[in-house]
């Protein structure tokens, strides 16, 4: 598949989805979203990019701290989801932008702050966001990452990036913490600080959001349920008595760089 008709099936996949990561509750908030807001150095006259902003919750989050904030996302249907969200809650100092995360349609260095959420798995060409983020930085500008990471064992980061494709097919690859630290150092962004997330999910809301076909969603069962042992462990697989699965867990990578200043 062409990266152009993945970000077709993303559009499709999210849009019709839009509403249900409104009402998320691993996306609305957290302690790994508090971080982030803790990190963010804002400032009445500095201007923030949220890039794919889903259902909004990060750029609501960053707006008391901002003169400014543009919420982006490649889906139409979700930024107007996100849009309605934000403007619901009284807050007017943010603008929605359509925004391809491997191309944002922003000058060099426009922001003083860069923020990406739980979204990069979904890209085809995460080196190309990186170097993009680090483009629309100023120098000495921040970015706050935060997406799913997988275990570097490589059979349990198959196991967990198998199941998150059946789940959903535009997912791509969640990375592990190494390969982040090394995009950002090519990238002349400095990491400051980082911290990881366990996240729990519910595994019926978590195959709901994602709206997950039939067929897909009966394997992606029945691999929890026969999950090796180390898997079982890794994830903290809990399956009830009559083979219903509850819930897993999976990490999620924190991480404040800095666009390196010039010598």
């Amino acid at each position: 598949m062409s990266d152009t008709e993945h970000k077709e099936r993303v559009q499709t996949q999210f849009g019709a989805a839009a509403a249900s990561y409104v009402t998320s509750v691993g996306h609305a908030g957290g302690d790994d979203l508090a971080q982030l807001v803790e990190w963010a150095e804002g400032a009445a006259e500095k201007v923030a990019l949220d890039v794919a902003t889903g259902g909004g919750h990060t750029a609501l989050a960053l707006a008391p701290f901002y003169g400014s904030v543009v919420a982006s996302d490649l889906t139409d249907q979700m930024l107007a989801t996100a849009e309605a969200f934000i403007r619901g809650r009284g807050v007017g100092n943010v603008a929605f932008r359509r925004a391809d995360a491997e191309d944002l349609p922003f000058p060099d260095g426009a922001f003083d702050l860069v923020s990406c959420r739980i979204a990069p798995h979904h890209f085809p060409n995460v080196p190309r966001f990186v170097a993009e983020v680090a483009r629309v930085l100023k120098i000495g500008g921040l970015f706050l990452l935060e997406d799913s990471i997988v275990p570097e064992d490589a059979a349990l980061a198959e196991f967990l990036n198998h199941a998150e494709w059946l789940r959903d097919s535009t997912h791509v690859r969640s990375l592990r913490t190494p390969e982040w630290r090394d995009l950002l150092a090519n990238a002349g962004l400095v990491v400051e600080a980082e911290q990881v997330f366990a996240k729990a999910h519910p595994f019926a809301d978590w195959l709901d959001r994602a709206r997950t076909p039939e067929a897909a969603r009966d394997e992606v069962i029945q691999m929890f349920r026969a999950a090796p042992a180390a898997a079982r462990e890794a994830f903290d697989i809990v399956v009830a008595p009559d083979g219903t699965v509850i819930s897993y867990t999976d990490e999620k990578i924190a991480l404040k760089a800095r666009k390196r200043v010039r010598r």
